[in-house]
């Protein structure tokens, strides 16, 4: 079980290096990614704070879905960045480009993060045999 969850650990370390690593090529920034990154804390936290309010512990599909909530939060990120970006290039503040930012890709971004939280539901419920197995995994998986 350590080793699984070291290797769990150290994957989840490569998949945010690697995810930065691709960013930083595709938009030709070092400081975009980096805007991007900064909201893997935050998600973080919120898979932290959601095993201890369900009372899970740490375990592999717990880890499995921490993944996969980095992965929702980084494309959220990218999603608001990127239209950020396009209004600063329109002539808008850097200010006033977050906030449009803010108010336009919010919709999408709750899509996204509600779509993964249904489609994953049926674990957290643990319902048939086995099926409180996967429970970590959908727990950490709607945190996104």
């Amino acid at each position: 079980m350590h080793t699984a969850f070291v290797r769990l650990g150290i994957g989840l370390v490569f998949a945010i290096l690697l995810v930065y690593g691709l960013m930083v090529v595709n938009f030709q920034s070092w400081l975009d990614p980096f805007i991007i990154i900064t909201a893997l804390p935050g998600a973080l936290c919120g898979i932290v704070w959601m095993l201890f309010v369900t009372q899970t512990t740490f375990s592999v599909p717990s880890l499995m879905g921490t993944i996969m909530s980095v992965g929702v939060a980084t494309s959220n990120s990218i999603l608001l960045v990127t239209f950020a970006n396009d209004q600063m290039r329109a002539g808008q503040e850097s200010i006033q480009a977050a906030l449009a930012a803010g108010r336009t890709r919010l919709r999408p971004v709750l899509m996204t993060a509600l779509a993964m939280i249904l489609g994953m539901l049926p674990c957290p419920l643990g319902l048939g045999e086995g099926g409180e197995q996967n429970a970590p995994l959908g727990v950490q998986s709607s945190v996104a």
